[in-house]
């Protein structure tokens, strides 16, 4: 028979021993919860607010473009029966955030529209960060109607960027359906833009899977602790 000194600190101990699993499980979920990807929202453009030339550079370019001799970017490619785009273009934090002047990424489309053709599809577009898919976007088919006549000039918004230091790897994902006419093209806009409804979605945060260990390390030094006081 237990004395009732010795029941209490069997408890004691089971207590400790299922709070440690718990954390052990929050640390292998962790750092899952840390990589999903933060949605990006995706804003029709009320009228000629944004246009390419006076802006920043093409990130996917066509021949309408504007661009700084040394800036990298991928051309979008021109075809009479090509109706789709699956493309990808690579930067260095530093190639993008002298375009910024320190505010948020924001991304501008300019949609190119045959008339009475209708509706393209922005169907993916996401941002990685030293390979890991940061921010994404999953459209629906005919989401994309070429609202603002002219050349160069935003139709659509891509917001809530995350952050990115100069040294990070940045690559862009881009994936169009349905073109109708030319080539499309997404360009850079430095800071926030101030228009209606262009507020940038957060950045949702997560526990970072370093602090998880320690809590995870402490526990564990208390049961060890506790089992040497027994023995």
């Amino acid at each position: 028979m237990c004395s009732l000194e010795e029941l209490e600190q069997r408890v004691s101990l089971k207590k400790l021993g299922a709070a440690f699993v718990v954390v052990l499980s929050m640390i292998v979920v962790s750092p899952m919860a840390a990589s999903a990807a933060t949605i990006l929202s995706f804003t029709a453009v009320n009228g000629n607010l944004y246009q390419q030339t006076v802006q920043n550079p093409c990130i996917f370019e066509n021949d309408s473009c504007t661009q700084p001799a040394s800036f990298p970017s991928t051309e979008v490619p021109n075809g009479g029966n090509l109706t789709s785009y699956n493309l990808l273009s690579s930067y260095d934090g530093a190639d993008l955030l002298p375009y910024l002047n320190g505010g948020s990424l924001v991304i501008g489309l300019d949609v190119n529209e045959a008339p009475g053709k209708g509706a393209q599809t922005l169907t993916y577009f996401s941002m990685s960060i030293n390979g890991t898919v940061m921010n994404e976007y999953n459209g629906t088919t005919g989401n994309a109607l070429a609202g603002n006549n002219g050349n160069g000039y935003a139709d659509y918004l891509l917001l809530g960027f995350s952050a990115f230091d100069a040294d990070d790897e940045i690559v862009f994902h881009f994936v169009w359906d349905n073109a109708n006419d030319g080539p499309e093209n997404l360009f850079l806009i430095a800071g926030v833009p101030q228009c209606p409804d262009c507020t940038p979605t957060p950045n949702s945060t997560v526990p970072e899977p370093a602090s998880m260990v320690l809590l995870g390390t402490g526990l564990l030094a208390a049961v060890r602790a506790r089992l040497k006081k027994t023995s």
